[in-house]
């Protein structure tokens, strides 16, 4: 198996996209270009507009979306709510590289109903409280965490916690497969690494086969990794004899080299304020003269935190500011785009494929202070286990960088010029394009023409770009699909 870096592959992705597609490749972040610099961001998405990953604002409308599902290969996708992501980023406000980062992909071993379950001897803790961090997302069908049986495939985003006896996944979305996928995921905290096997709490990882990334790079006891293995390879375990999993891949964490800025959230664990330091999803942070906000803020276990600073020369990070992110001072979510499925009796609606509830929200600069479908809004508001409960929704008109959404059928497909025409049930018939990163779900360009869709992207001199070209299935949730 050759051995490449996602950047490497991301950087392959991007070099087959063309020319104007390479501009996002190489491209911008930022809450709107706010000033970040160049750097890493790896966080828990909480909205659309742009890609929301806690709280900063990314464009990555030039760039796929990607996620690594078996070793090596690339898959597109899309970020959903609460899914954890990694991307690359420049002072522009637009996405280099965008990739999907799940923590666990495997079946459900235990249910402790309410505080979490376990996936291949990992455990899964779930939050309901927006002080503690991101409340769990559930899709695929789960409600919550009433829902979550033993024996069920899952897909599983979060991050680490490090506690006194091991270690924990805080679950920032949990969402029910269909089936196992091909290959198994598993992350956490290396121990009793050896020559040919290590640890991953309840789970021995055999390694004797396996790819090891980056190239060169030792495993050692407390790294953060994460392990891709055949889904056969999965030997359960016998009595006082632990599970083992032959890995394919193990994928060392790496923020990038010393010096570099990143944002990592996370949840804090083994604080020590003596010496102004804590761990933050596997990472040991140091935050002695940084920025602590809101000002005033005691930092303590528990609490979850977005942390900007520079790498080390051993991997940890020099916090030059710590912002503390409770659902007090700051949306839990927040999403533009227009209005769809409106119920007028419910006040429910979706934005961007995310459930709405607007029942208690406060409804600003609309037509006779009233919504409708088609309606182009900003929601801000708080989360429940599978929906956003708006504080506000304010209307809005569609400005020239602004994501929208428009549905009807596709006609006059002309895969050569990379372009339809899209037919609504009433109105003007719009041209649309597309480019090597849009993303096409359930439907492919062959099988376009005639199908109803919905496309998501931009409008640039009256032709809608498509980032996303979709169509939905008869009977399930568009968020309930699986991408492999």
């Amino acid at each position: 198996m050759r051995s490449r870096s996602l950047a490497a592959w991301a950087a392959a992705w991007c070099a087959a996209l063309g020319l104007a597609v390479m501009q996002g490749c190489g491209g911008g972040v930022g809450s709107g270009g706010t000033g970040m610099s160049e750097g890493v961001a790896q966080g828990t998405v909480n909205g659309f507009g742009s890609v929301i990953v806690d709280g900063d604002r990314f464009d990555d409308s030039r760039v796929p979306t990607l996620a690594e599902i078996e070793p090596g290969v690339l898959t597109q996708t899309e970020a959903r709510l609460g899914e954890r992501v990694e991307l690359e980023y420049d002072t522009a406000g637009v996405a280099r590289r965008l990739m999907v980062q799940s923590a666990l992909v495997g079946a459900v071993e235990t249910v402790s109903a309410p505080a979490g379950f376990s996936v291949l001897g990992q455990p899964v803790l779930v939050n309901a409280d927006a002080r503690r961090g991101p409340v769990t997302q559930y899709a695929g069908g789960y409600a919550g965490i009433g829902s979550v049986q033993a024996g069920e495939a899952v897909e599983v985003h979060g991050f680490v916690v490090r506690g006194a006896s091991g270690f924990s996944i805080q679950a920032t979305r949990v969402k029910k497969r269909s089936a196992l996928s091909a290959y198994l995921k598993v992350t956490g905290l290396a121990s009793e690494v050896g020559p040919a096997d290590f640890r991953l709490g309840a789970l021995v990882v055999g390694t004797a086969t396996a790819t090891v990334l980056p190239e060169g790079r030792p495993l050692v006891d407390g790294q953060v990794v994460s392990v891709l293995a055949a889904a056969q390879t999965l030997q359960p375990g016998q009595g006082a004899a632990p599970a083992r999993l032959r890995a394919a891949q193990v994928r060392i964490r790496s923020l990038g080299d010393e010096g570099a800025e990143v944002y990592v959230s996370g949840v804090i664990s083994a604080s020590d304020r003596l010496s102004f330091s804590f761990d933050l999803d596997g990472a040991r942070v140091s935050y002695a003269g940084a920025l602590v906000s809101p000002s005033g803020s005691v930092l303590l276990d528990g609490q979850y935190v977005q942390v900007r600073g520079v790498l080390t020369a051993e991997g940890a990070i020099r916090a030059t500011g710590v912002k503390l992110r409770d659902g007090r001072n700051e949306a839990e979510a927040e999403l533009k785009g227009s209005v769809d499925a409106y119920d007028a009796a419910t006040q429910r609606f979706s934005v961007r494929g995310v459930s709405v509830d607007a029942s208690r929200a406060e409804i600003e600069e609309c037509p006779g202070g009233v919504l409708a479908d088609g309606l182009y809004v900003s929601v801000e508001g708080a989360l429940d286990a599978t929906t956003v409960i708006a504080k506000s929704v304010h209307c809005e008109g569609e400005t020239d960088d602004a994501t929208v959404e428009r549905k009807g059928v596709a006609e006059s497909v002309d895969a050569a010029a990379q372009s339809f025409v899209l037919r609504p049930d009433a109105g003007t018939p719009l041209n649309v394009r597309w480019a090597s990163s849009t993303y096409f779900k359930n439907v492919t360009v062959a099988t376009l023409a005639g199908q109803r869709v919905e496309v998501d992207g931009k409008l640039i001199d009256g032709v809608l770009v498509a980032q996303k070209v979709s169509v939905k299935s008869e009977d399930e949730d568009e968020d309930d699909e699986d991408d492999d």
